[in-house]
């Protein structure tokens, strides 16, 4: 939604830490860490990125992924060039997002379609308590949360709508 609506190039953080526990086993991120261990292990990593376009580039990127946290990003909180929001659906209903996701695979890449109903229901509780964990995280770290789990598109935009203004 915001890289089309904005013009703003983006980046998933999700396919470079899978490809690092794929390709580069010794990079430490295991297939059965939760995704707040995997964040852990990196975000060094990742702060070097965020520390790159801040230092050499002056263009925006929308760059993100479940493996940011709250208790790191904030360090950058008061950093003009960065724009931090977290989104999740702590207050869903687990069948209804189930149900949601089954409902609605995009026709590229989903990768909820290669998990059966017991692995997705299983995965459907960790999105939830990330959730949880992020709208906790955010408060405690002055940072912004969007609670997606009603009027989804709306929050959508008023997300990106937050993103794109000068003054936070």
């Amino acid at each position: 939604t915001i890289p089309l609506k904005y013009g703003v190039p983006g980046f998933c953080t999700d396919y470079l830490r899978d490809s690092l526990r794929r390709e580069v086993p010794e990079f430490g991120i295991k297939e059965n860490m939760s995704d707040l261990d995997k964040s852990e292990v990196l975000w060094p990593f990742f702060k070097g990125i965020v520390n790159q376009r801040i230092k050499y580039y002056k263009d925006s990127v929308l760059i993100e992924g479940t493996n940011f946290l709250p208790k790191y990003l904030r360090e950058f909180k008061e950093e003009n060039s960065v724009r931090i929001v977290f989104l999740g659906y702590a207050d869903m209903d687990p069948k209804a997002k189930f149900k949601q996701i089954r409902e609605n695979q995009s026709i590229e890449g989903e990768w909820t379609g290669d998990l059966d109903d017991r692995e997705l229901e299983k995965m459907v509780d960790e999105f939830l308590e990330i959730s949880r964990y992020f709208r906790k995280e955010c408060e405690i770290c002055g940072l912004r949360y969007f609670e997606t789990s009603r009027n989804f598109g709306a929050v959508i935009e008023q997300a990106a709508d937050y993103l794109m203004t000068e003054e936070h």
